[in-house]
C-alpha cells in the first residue's frame, strides 16, 4: 500500500526505519518493547512542543515529509520525493475578485455534494466568519463557539460569533468547555508521542457537538486560513538558529535545556541548507511555516474525524491558498481585503461598538476542574533531568496559592512589568512531557507486565 502526502503534509504519514510499518498514526508504528530516543528528536521535540524536520522524538520513527510518497516493497520502506508545487504559484499575482469567487465556487463544490446541515465551528475570527458568508444556503449552517475568559460568554469569539448569527440568521450555539483535561487519553491515542497533549478542549467542544447533532455531519474548518491571508509574517531566515520562527510554537513546549542528552543539530542545518534559497522569500517562509507545524495543526481536521464529523476546509486547497498569498502586499496588509468585503455584506464587527473580554484563561479553568497526576520524575529520568518535573508537578499542584497567582497573571500586558507566569511554563511543560511518559509507561507494562 502507498501512503502520499499533499504539498503541506496536512494528512501526517509516520513510518518506521527498522521495522518497515507505515501508518497515519504513531502509536501504530512504534516498536514498544524496543523504544529507544533520539536525541535530537527528542530536544527539538521538547523546545517546538511538536515533531519537526521529519523526525520524531524516537530512533527509527519518522514522518513524511510533503509532496511524498512511501510504501514498503518486499520489505524495504520506498520513499519518493515529488518537486514541491507551491514554488510554481507563488509570486504569480492574483486578483481579489478572481479569489471571492473561487472560494465561493469552492464552498459551493463542497457543500452541494454533502447532506444535510453544515457545521462551522466559528470563533468570530476572520476565517469563520469568511465560512459562513461562503456557504450560499444559509439555512444549512449549524454554527458553534466556545469561550475563553473566565466566564465563557463574555468572550471575544462568543460575542463576535452571536453577532454573526444574528446578521446572517443562522443556527448558532455557545459551547461551554472546562473538563478537556479528562480526554488526555483520547488525544494520546490520536497523537501519541508526536506531538505535545494540548488540544484536548477540541475533542471536548466536537464531543459536546456530537451530542447536539450527529454522526457523519459535514464540517467546515477555518484551518490556517489565517496564514494565507496576511495575518501571518515570518521574519527573515539568515541562519538554522533563524528557523525557530518557523516553529510558530506560542510558547506551548517545554525546554531542551532539561533534557539528559546533548546532540548536534544536523537535522535542522540540512533543512537550512536545503530551503535557505527559497526562503529568502517571504510567502514560501509563510507556506514553510504551516508544514512546519502540520504534525501539530492537523488536529484541526483529524479530530472532528475522529469523533465522526466530515471535515473540510478550502484553505488546504494549493490554488486557494497561494492565490491568497499572491494578492498584493498592501491589500494584505492588517487583512485589508478580507474587512472590506466584510463591509460589503455588513459583517466588519470591529467598527461596532461590541463589548467582550480579550483575557484567556480556558487552559486555567481547565486545570482547576480536572486534577492532574503529578508526572513521573522515576519513569522521565530517561529523558529529562528530575529536577525539571519536580518544578513542573509543584507549579500545577492546584493550591490557592496558585490559583490568585494564576488570576493575578491573566490580567492583559501584565508581562510588561517585569512578571512571567511560570504556573502556565509548568503546564506547558506538562502537556509536553505526558506523551513520552505514556509511552515509557507502556513500555514497561508491555515488558514487564
Amino acid at each position: 500500500m502507498k501512503f502520499q502526502t499533499d504539498w503541506l503534509g496536512s494528512d501526517p504519514v509516520f513510518y518506521n526505519t527498522s521495522t518497515g510499518k507505515i501508518n497515519h498514526n504513531i502509536n501504530e508504528v512504534v516498536d514498544i518493547q524496543n523504544l529507544e530516543f533520539d536525541p535530537e528528536g527528542l530536544n527539538n521535540y521538547l523546545d517546538y512542543g511538536y515533531s519537526v524536520f521529519g523526525q520524531t522524538p524516537l530512533k527509527h520513527v519518522r514522518y513524511l515529509l510533503p509532496n511524498s510518497s512511501i510504501q514498503n516493497l518486499d520489505g524495504k520502506l520506498v520513499i519518493e520525493q515529488q518537486q514541491d508545487p507551491s514554488l510554481d504559484l507563488l509570486g504569480m499575482q492574483s486578483l481579489e475578485e478572481d479569489l471571492i469567487g473561487n472560494l465561493y465556487d469552492s464552498v459551493e463544490l463542497w457543500s452541494s455534494s454533502m447532506q444535510g446541515n453544515i457545521i462551522i465551528p466559528t470563533s468570530g475570527g476572520f476565517d469563520s466568519r469568511l465560512l459562513n458568508l461562503l456557504v450560499k444556503d444559509k439555512s444549512r449552517i449549524r454554527s458553534y463557539t466556545y469561550g475563553i475568559s473566565s466566564r465563557q460568554s463574555d468572550s471575544e469569539e462568543v460575542v463576535k460569533a452571536k453577532c454573526i448569527s444574528d446578521i446572517l440568521g443562522t443556527h448558532w450555539e455557545q459551547i461551554e468547555l472546562g473538563e478537556f483535561h479528562k480526554y488526555l487519553d483520547y488525544w494520546d491515542e490520536l497523537y501519541g508521542i508526536s506531538t505535545h497533549a494540548h488540544g484536548m478542549y477540541h475533542v471536548e467542544f466536537y464531543s459536546k457537538i456530537l451530542q447536539r447533532t450527529k454522526l457523519g455531519m459535514p464540517l467546515l474548518s477555518g484551518i490556517i486560513g489565517d496564514a494565507w491571508s496576511g495575518n501571518v509574517k515570518i521574519p527573515s531566515i539568515n541562519s538554522p538558529d533563524d528557523l525557530k520562527w518557523l516553529g510558530y510554537s506560542h510558547g506551548v513546549s517545554a525546554t531542551s535545556k532539561a533534557s539528559i542528552f546533548r546532540t548536534t543539530a544536523k537535522l535542522k542545518e540540512a533543512y537550512f541548507e536545503e530551503k535557505r534559497q527559497n526562503l529568502t522569500d517571504s510567502n514560501f517562509r509563510i507556506v514553510e511555516a504551516m508544514r512546519f507545524k502540520m504534525v501539530l495543526l492537523s488536529y484541526l481536521i483529524r479530530v472532528p474525524n475522529s469523533l465522526g464529523f466530515k471535515a473540510w476546509s478550502p484553505f488546504l486547497d494549493i490554488s486557494i491558498a497561494t492565490q491568497m498569498l499572491n494578492l498584493p502586499a498592501h491589500r494584505k496588509q492588517d487583512r485589508i481585503w478580507q474587512r472590506d468585503f466584510f463591509k460589503k455584506h455588513s459583517l466588519n464587527l470591529e467598527e461596532l461598538n461590541l463589548s467582550f473580554s480579550k483575557k484567556n484563561t480556558l487552559d486555567y479553568q481547565g486545570m482547576q476542574k480536572v486534577r492532574f497526576k503529578p508526572l513521573s520524575e522515576e519513569l522521565l529520568k530517561e529523558v529529562v533531568k528530575p529536577d525539571y518535573v519536580s518544578w513542573i508537578n509543584k507549579r500545577i499542584s492546584n493550591n490557592a496559592f496558585n490559583r490568585l497567582k494564576n488570576i493575578f497573571y491573566s490580567i492583559p500586558k501584565i508581562k510588561t512589568f517585569g512578571f512571567s507566569n511560570d504556573i502556565m511554563a509548568a503546564y506547558y511543560g506538562y502537556v509536553t512531557l505526558k506523551p513520552i511518559e505514556n509511552l515509557i509507561r507502556r513500555r514497561n507494562s508491555s515488558i514487564y507486565g
